[in-house]
């Protein structure tokens, strides 16, 4: 940006500092490197570029320096940053990131309230999520927030308020025994937007290990990155949010894979996704205990 703003400084301003004088055409100027009766130096205004018609040359206002002192491009450039020092501000450090503190089980209070208030049962969520811990440098501030493991080592960061994050961009691959995996283990794949849904799905069908592989997106945005995965298994299930974004994603889905997928989201039809859905849904509660698989 520095840099740029510098080579777009007004080339008339630098002749004028340079001590050349205007001649009498249109954009034309007496050359700064040499005496001369007749003016030859043309500039382009809107270009910011110069032509010396005697001497055969031109370029940026930084080479128009360079020529006329005799200097590198470096004492050029802060010559030019010297004749307007208020335009050109020094970029600003960049904060510095949020890091993560600690991860854990799940034991805060507030957080196990909020499994509650989404009906998903805290065995569950402890055998599929951490507690992160969560510095913020600028704030000055530690934050405790859901995390769920991602293949990438990082965690997809959910908290009571609506705040949603994530400390590295990927998806999240598990298999039938509960664990994540990066190596297919079934035939069949259920693909999830966010946790809170896998988690709910689990719920619903009573039981801690899904029936098949499944991919939690952790945004539709990831969906290419798991495109390898998919693609590998012969029948695959779309549990995408009933929305934009998520019919979006469900529609790019059936692109790349003609033929294999199946939209689940009828299931949930007049919810947004699986939690709205297990939410609203009666005879379900965040104490129910469920069996290792179904």
């Amino acid at each position: 940006m520095f840099q740029k703003e510098i080579y777009n400084y007004p080339i008339e301003k630098v002749l004028e500092a340079l001590g050349a004088r205007k001649g009498p055409g249109k954009d034309m100027w007496f050359s700064p490197f040499r005496e001369e009766t007749r003016a030859s130096l043309h500039v382009d205004r809107e270009k910011n570029l110069w032509n010396d018609f005697g001497l055969g040359q031109g370029g940026s206002i930084i080479q128009l320096v360079m020529l006329t002192k005799r200097c590198n491009c470096k004492d050029a450039e802060a010559f030019v940053a010297s004749l307007a020092p208020y335009t050109y501000k020094q970029p600003e450090p960049s904060a510095p990131k949020s890091e993560i503190k600690a991860v854990r089980e799940i034991r805060q209070e507030y957080l196990t309230n909020y499994l509650q208030k989404r009906k998903i049962p805290l065995e569950l969520a402890r055998m599929y999520c951490k507690e992160v811990i969560i510095r913020n440098p600028q704030k000055g501030m530690n934050f405790t927030l859901l995390g769920f493991p991602n293949n990438m080592g990082g965690f997809a960061l959910n908290a009571p308020s609506g705040f949603k994050s994530t400390t590295k961009a990927a998806i999240s691959t598990i298999n039938t025994e509960g664990k994540m995996s990066v190596t297919p283990s079934t035939k069949s794949v259920a693909v999830f937007e966010g946790f809170f849904d896998f988690l709910s799905w689990q719920v619903m069908q009573s039981s801690k290990t899904p029936s098949c592989d499944v991919v939690v997106l952790n945004s539709v945005n990831n969906l290419q990155k798991a495109s390898a995965y998919i693609g590998a298994h012969d029948k695959i299930m779309g549990f995408l949010d009933n929305d934009a974004a998520g019919q979006k994603c469900q529609s790019a889905l059936e692109g790349m894979f003609p033929g294999k997928v199946t939209d689940m989201s009828d299931l949930y039809g007049k919810y947004k996704d699986l939690n709205e859905m297990l939410q609203a849904s009666r005879g379900y509660t965040a104490d129910m205990k469920l069996t290792p698989s179904i």
